[in-house]
């Protein structure tokens, strides 16, 4: 036992920055651990009756793919991912000052396009790529989940097909849903219909919607007869939603607050958003005031997961109790759930992996979720990550930086242009109906070129002056 221990102490001390790394997020996991739990979103308190599953593969690969989908979950997730890259680059500048003294900055600048294709090809792969993400358990024997908000690329903003929104839905613990496509329903409807006829799979149930946009967005659901909202006011809508036996929420009110919670009241809205995405409404007192608003009213409360297919992750959920879910028909379960709408039984619970907090300096953000993220881990995926640590060290493995200069953005151009071809072929079909598949596909098209002709320049600077990083 005591060669075992001089050996790891001989070990540690030759491998300093490895060591601190191992007792730093020890002891943020040991002394500040904040386990990740499923709160319902009006007591703010965890819900027993839900728990988390990592499956194994996310525990081998958790060093690779936690902090991306950690991130994937913040609630400004595209501002506080470019603020960590930009930490990342001045850390490289750093270390380029401590290797090479006052000839840093020729190092520094060559790592540009290496840093910047590395990171947008980090952020493409979270957002298309199947990451195993934490899923869902539902202890309950009686309560389903359902989401109110999702949109498939019939919408203008949407990514994925129905299909991939049914395969989305499942992989993240709901029962059902109801699609709200932006302005229209005729495509929801014949999804409803095919569903009705057997064709479809019967998990998770699909219900149609649509997201209105009239002086707020919102959410029309348990729609049953077509119907297009471009340009129509509120005090058209709201009715006709209702002369259908259907239901109108408020969609994400907090984040704008157009007008006042009682105007909305009065025009005949049933309920409001409470969580939308990762956000609960905020500030503290706006969450309260529209809680208070629907119970006083008796409007229902909801959780709009609002997906667009970007990244495997859900953060919030909605809870109704039907007992004898299973047993039922294609009609009772859209029943069933209308009613507990209109009953306003829904209960609303969201996903939380960090305080409910937000950057007052978003240049700090990088530090503190780097702090919440090592918070949440579980012991196995600590031992993943020191696993992984000892495995690089143990090889030998060394960074070739004249190599990742040269070839990341070589690589990282080509994935992205890659990409890119994929989400053109994709809208050929949906031309008229969305915009966004178009717009990433060009972008990515022209991004993954500039990468690859930068490090084309790169790789002939280095071939030129092989001084400046030597092989």
């Amino acid at each position: 036992m005591n060669n075992i221990i001089q050996k790891l102490k001989r070990q540690g001390y030759s491998h300093p920055i490895f060591t601190s790394f191992v007792f730093i997020i020890l002891g943020i996991n040991l002394f500040a651990h904040r386990p990740i739990q499923i709160i319902n979103a009006v007591s703010l308190k965890p819900d027993i009756n839900y728990s988390l599953h990592l499956n194994s593969i996310r525990y081998f690969l958790e060093p690779i793919v936690g902090f991306p989908l950690f991130y994937l979950r913040s609630g400004d997730p595209v501002e506080e991912y470019i603020v960590l890259w930009i930490w990342i680059f001045f850390c490289v500048g750093v270390y380029f000052i401590y290797s090479y003294g006052i000839k840093f900055y020729e190092k520094w600048l060559l790592s540009i396009p290496a840093i910047l294709g590395l990171a947008y090809f980090i952020l493409v792969w979270m957002i298309f790529w199947p990451l195993p993400s934490n899923t869902i358990v539902n202890e309950s024997k009686s309560k389903i989940l359902f989401n109110t908000h999702a949109h498939s690329y019939f919408s203008h903003d949407g990514l994925i097909t129905p299909a991939e929104q049914m395969n989305w839905h499942k992989n993240n613990g709901f029962d059902a849903f109801f699609l709200t496509e932006h302005n229209h329903n005729l495509k929801t409807l014949d999804l409803v219909q095919q569903q009705r006829n057997g064709q479809l799979t019967q998990n998770p149930h699909v219900m149609a919607g649509i997201e209105y946009s009239g002086s707020n967005h919102m959410v029309l659901l348990g729609l049953t007869d077509s119907l297009i909202t471009f340009g129509k006011k509120d005090s058209v809508v709201i009715p006709e939603v209702h002369r259908q036996g259907g239901v109108v929420g408020v969609a994400h009110w907090f984040d704008g607050q157009k007008m006042s919670i009682n105007y909305y009241i009065n025009l005949g809205v049933n309920g409001y958003e409470i969580v939308n995405k990762n956000q609960l409404a905020y500030p503290k007192s706006i969450h309260h005031d529209i809680i208070d608003a629907c119970e006083n009213n008796k409007m229902f409360l909801l959780g709009g997961a609002d997906y667009h297919g970007y990244g495997p992750t859900c953060g919030t959920w909605n809870v109704l109790d039907i007992s004898d879910w299973q047993d039922l028909s294609h009609g009772e379960k859209t029943e069933s759930i209308m009613n507990g709408l209109k009953d306003g039984k829904t209960q609303v619970i969201y996903y939380s992996d960090r305080n409910i907090i937000s950057f007052e300096n978003i240049w700090l953000s990088p530090l503190l979720n780097i702090m919440n993220y090592f918070k949440g881990l579980n012991i196995f995926q600590i031992i993943s990550w020191i696993g992984w640590g000892v495995l690089f060290i143990s090889l030998g493995i060394k960074i070739n930086k004249r190599f990742i200069l040269q070839w990341v953005p070589l690589i990282t151009g080509s994935i992205i242009i890659i990409k890119g071809r994929i989400l053109l072929e994709k809208s050929i079909s949906v031309v008229q109906q969305n915009d966004v598949l178009v717009e990433f596909g060009d972008l990515f098209t022209v991004i993954g070129c500039g990468f690859i002709l930068s490090g084309i320049i790169v790789w002939g600077l280095l071939k030129k002056f092989p001084s400046i990083i030597p092989d």
